[in-house]
């Protein structure tokens, strides 16, 4: 494990702890939980477990990282053949993120019940249509990420261990936009309206670094004041919080009332 993990992303110091602790876990030979990350749309979750898997397939020659969106998944057969027997039979340092998890099909996430009841053994063996499929989870890690974890069958949920991406703070969304515009200078105090102008996610404030990066070299220079963001406002159409037009429609309607 390398020392500094997730230092590329920020805040979220309590889930790097926690992913810190599953990956030393797993040096020590003991199988990961299987882990199940929600938040909202846009905070971090693919990314979290995109870095998590970057630390667990570079240990060995055959690891590698698998993202499925769960709506793909037809079923239980659907599994073994595109799942389970190219990615997962006699191989190691494998893991999986079900994107959208709530989406599975009811027999699969009936069928994972009994796949992930890891209590006694990190060795399961589950049949279907007549054949036993084994599987190691010393060296696979099944892990599922959601935006509505509700609709999870929740027996199935219960064989998880949630991992909750908090709210980003101003300053951490400040900090996001900088990171992915490190050669740009923002003058005027402007980053802290910068953010107020997003909807409070890591993906917005990427956008809107990148909106920053295309204005400065439109106009090529390397720092960004209020008159820039001023500008930048009424050509892209910004509106404070991230709202649209419509949305701020309906605001002063509910207004009036």
């Amino acid at each position: 494990m390398t020392k500094h993990p997730f230092a590329s992303l920020t805040g979220q110091d309590k889930i790097k702890s926690l992913l810190s602790f599953h990956l030393e876990t797993r040096e020590a030979g003991r199988p990961l939980p299987h882990l199940l990350f929600t938040g909202a749309h846009g905070h971090g979750k693919t990314r979290f477990i995109r870095e998590f898997a970057k630390e667990i397939t570079k240990s060995g020659t055959t690891g590698k990282y698998l993202e499925l969106n769960s709506a793909s998944c037809k079923g239980i057969q659907w599994f073994i053949d595109n799942v389970y027997n190219p990615h997962i039979l006699n191989r190691d340092n494998i893991i999986v993120l079900w994107d959208e998890s709530h989406e599975l099909p009811r027999s699969v996430q009936t069928w994972f019940l009994t796949l992930l009841n890891t209590e006694k053994s990190h060795i399961r063996r589950v049949n279907y249509d007549g054949t036993d499929y084994e599987f190691d989870f010393c060296k696979l890690s099944m892990n599922f990420a959601t935006t509505d974890s509700n609709k999870l069958f929740k027996p199935l949920k219960g064989r998880m261990e949630t991992v909750a991406i908090a709210p980003y703070s101003r300053n951490e969304l400040m900090e996001i936009v900088q990171r992915n515009v490190p050669e740009i200078s923002f003058e005027d105090n402007i980053l802290e309206e910068v953010v107020d102008s997003i909807k409070p996610s890591p993906r917005e404030a990427e956008k809107m670094a990148n909106k920053v990066a295309n204005w400065c070299a439109i106009k090529k220079r390397n720092c960004f004041d209020s008159a820039d963001f001023a500008n930048l406002s009424n050509v892209a159409d910004i509106k404070i919080h991230g709202l649209d037009s419509l949305e701020l429609e309906i605001l002063k309607l509910l207004d009036e009332r």
